[in-house]
């Protein structure tokens, strides 16, 4: 995906003026910015929920997820599944295998005939990620999908969000506020600052993510830049 010269107003405040960035295929992308500062709209534009001036350049779906779950309270989990992709999977055997495997991946088989009042906060949200990955798109945009996870919860999916891209590579757009996050998930960290915002920093993350640890002396190396950059 390729943003060229994208350009955003609300009103009198320009959050972005002839922005351009490109996400590499099947990489998970971190971006990570102050409150305010763009992460959001950025998301909102590449989804096409919002008008901006500028283009994109994609090949292929975009599914979403979002920190809050959004799921329909009157269906169960497998029925929020079904909705969701029912118009992309017209076979209803493929479909209910997918679904079957995007449960089983989250550890929620057990658990496809609850309706979302029945859910803990941790398993609906690891149905929004099933969602999103159940749709057959070929980029995914988090937009602070951990959080308010305490964190052996935040622990927890980030590990589910993991198997789930082994098994079905996509190319990822993460906007988060947490730094450690990015570090344990991401292949490339992007910082964006200034109104209107620009990238600031921009550092690839090479170690293998299934064994990660914040004291791995590359992700010490890209958290004590990211620290000199936002000023810390």
């Amino acid at each position: 995906m390729k943003l060229t010269n994208i350009t955003k107003r609300y009103g009198e405040v320009n959050i972005f003026e002839k922005f351009s960035i490109e996400f590499e295929e099947n990489k998970v992308t971190a971006v990570m910015g102050a409150s305010g500062i763009g992460k959001s709209t950025l998301v909102n534009i590449m989804a096409g929920l919002t008008p901006y001036d500028g283009y994109i350049e994609s090949e292929g779906d975009i599914s979403c997820v979002f920190s809050e779950p959004a799921l329909l309270p009157n269906l169960t989990v497998r029925g929020n599944l079904e909705y969701a992709v029912a118009h992309r999977y017209k076979d209803k055997l493929r479909r209910s295998e997918a679904i079957e495997n995007v449960l089983e991946a989250v550890e929620l088989s057990d658990r496809a005939g609850a309706y979302p009042a029945e859910l803990s906060t941790g398993m609906a949200q690891r149905v929004s990620m099933a969602r999103g990955f159940l749709y057959p798109s070929r980029y995914i945009l988090l937009d602070e999908a951990f959080r308010g996870l305490d964190t052996a919860l935040k622990t927890k999916l980030e590990r589910y969000f993991l198997k789930l891209l082994e098994s079905d590579p996509r190319t990822v757009i993460m906007i988060t506020h947490d730094v450690n996050e990015a570090l344990l998930l991401a292949d490339r960290l992007v910082v964006i600052d200034g109104s209107p915002a620009a990238v600031v920093m921009d550092r690839n993350i090479d170690a293998p993510k299934e064994s990660r640890k914040l004291s791995d002396p590359e992700l010490q190396s890209v958290s004590d830049e990211f620290i000199t950059i936002v000023g810390l």
